[in-house]
Parts: C-alpha cells; structure tokens; sequence
C-alpha cells in the first residue's frame, strides 16, 4: 500500500502538509510540513523512516583487516533509519534556493551473517546504533522541465553535511564532514530526442569511524536515503568507499506523448582515500549500461530498466512504479 495525505492552509495560509507512507515487506514514511514565504526565510520540518533487509558491501561496515580476516564480500544486512530534520530556506530567484538546518538521525545496522562472539546473549553483529547530530547546508539550482524525463534545463546541487558528534557502542565521540555535489543538463534534439549529461561526487573529512555514511553505488532511484547513489549496472550497495566521482549520459525518446524508450550509461571511480592521489582523475574502473522504458501516470512514472556491467558481467532489472519518496 502505497499512500499520501496531503493539505494545505493546516494552521496558516501559506503552509503545506505532506505525508507519504508505503506498507509492505519494507515500511517507511516521510512527513513535511513547510511553512512558505517565497524569497523571505521559509521554514520547515521533515521525518523519514526507511527500513529494509539486503546484501551490501562488506566496505560499506568492515575495514580492510575485518573483510580479509572473515572473508566476505557481501553481508546479509537489516539497516533501519530515522532522520529528523529542521530547516530554513530561501529563494534567490524560482529556480535558485538556500538552504540551512538541524539534523537528528538514529542509525541501526545489524547482521546475523556474523555473529558477536563478545557477547554471548547476541545472535547477530551490530554494525551501527548510533545518534547522529549533524548542521548543513544545501545550494540547489533547478531548471529541469520534468523531474523524471527531463528534456530542458540545467540541475546543481551542492550539499555540506557536518556531524559533529555520534554516541555509539564504544561510548567515544567523533567528528566529521561530508561533502557532495551534482551537476545535470538536458537538451533536445529535435521535437522528440532528449540528451542527458550529469556527473556527481563526493568525500568525507576526518576520521573513518563511521563507516556507514560512507558513499555506496548501486540500483536505481530518484530518492536514495543517506549516501546511497544510483548507478546502472549494479544492485543497491554493492561499491563503497568514503569518495567517489560518477559520470553519467542518456538518451530520451518520446515516441508517444508520456511514452519513453531510453538508454543511459554511467562511469565512476569510488573507494577509500580516492581524492588523497589522482586515482579520481584516472581510467573509471567501474561502469554499467542501462535499456529501459517509462511512462508517465497520474501516479507518478511507472519503468522497467534492464542494466548490464561488463565488469561482473551481470545483469538487474529494476522496476518503479509511482512517485519517488
């Protein structure tokens, strides 16, 4: 079940609420509220859950000791996620805005593939349980025409994260900084033919504690929760590291009025340390080729994407149906 309240004018005449919930194997929520007042300082609040079981990379929780001591490259993972943000927010002009908050997030990862031999009344690991306490800043410049299948305009996104203190298992505390940015142009060729280029990055500063808001490459989406990027070729989670630098370009073809037939590729480099040498700036190692259609519904758009890698030499069908949340 897949379900949305929205109103507005709740308790002003210029707020909106939102509340998007899905129910199923996997629950998670997300409520705003946003108070507008155009190029004045906006104000708002949002709450999200997301929670799920799957396979990711033992770089995402292992250091590199741990993973070659147990020999995984995969581990069978529960990750929950509560995040809570505060917000305030202004626009310079429609399609430029500013934006500046509070951040509380609970984290827990746990895994029964490997069991705590410390604690015997444990049949699993806890990789992470943590209360993170983050302030940021995002810059957004949007002129797509279309969300989903843009034809039209320029996306720039920048986004400055700093946690400046995480109560974990250990009892110890620490202090670090994520930074990440997007770059997207679309443009026609001719009446239907629709050309995408983008390229995206990021890197972590201080020390390596936590490992799990670490970047991971993989699956497809719109609407990733926490450092997870989309990345044809490749199923959710499945390369990690605390930097990392993406390219991508599509082709678009609206053979129908809301029908699409497109074809992307996507190339990245993505490790531990990738910005302390030139390795960013060499040959990517990583790439993934993707054959999908979509079509755009009252609902949101409903694709069907088939995504090959020459590296693993596999292929991932990933499927959506609705509006990304």
């Amino acid at each position: 079940a897949l379900i949305n309240f929205t109103k507005k004018r709740t308790l002003f005449k210029n707020d909106v609420f939102s509340l998007d919930l899905g129910i199923g194997d996997n629950v998670r929520y997300n409520l705003e509220y946003y108070i507008d007042k155009g190029f004045y300082w906006s104000v708002g609040v949002q709450s999200r859950y997301n929670g799920f079981n799957t396979n990711i990379n033992a770089d995402l929780l292992l250091d590199q000791n741990e993973r070659a001591e147990t020999g995984l490259n995969k581990i069978d993972t529960k990750l929950s996620d509560f995040t809570s943000q505060f917000f305030v927010q202004t626009l310079f002009r429609n399609d430029l805005s500013l934006t500046l908050g509070a951040e509380y997030k609970h984290l827990s990862i746990t895994s029964e593939t490997l069991i705590d031999t410390t604690n015997s009344t444990e049949d699993k690991t806890v990789f992470e349980k943590d209360d993170f306490f983050a302030v940021f800043g995002k810059l957004t410049f949007d002129s797509y025409d279309n969300k989903y299948f843009p034809s039209n305009g320029l996306y720039l996104a920048g986004d400055f994260h700093w946690y400046f203190t995480a109560s974990n298992k250990n009892s110890t505390i620490s202090s670090f900084s994520i930074a990440k940015a997007k770059l997207g142009y679309a443009f026609k060729i001719g009446n239907k033919l629709a050309v995408n280029i983008g390229s995206e990055g990021g890197f972590k500063i201080g020390e390596d504690v936590n490992r799990s808001l670490n970047f991971a490459l993989g699956g497809y989406g719109n609407n990733l929760i926490n450092n997870f990027i989309p990345f044809y070729g490749y199923d959710f989670i499945s390369l990690a590291g605390d930097g990392f630098v993406k390219g991508n370009i599509g082709l678009d073809y609206e053979f129908i009025k809301n029908h699409h037939f497109n074809i992307a590729a996507n190339y990245a480099n993505i490790e531990n340390g990738l910005f302390d040498g030139v390795d960013w700036f060499t040959a990517p190692d990583y790439s993934g080729y993707a054959l999908g259609y979509g079509l755009e519904t009252l609902i949101g758009p409903i694709e069907a994407k088939y995504t090959y890698s020459p590296e693993t030499h596999e292929s991932t069908w990933f499927f959506n149906v609705g509006f990304w949340f």
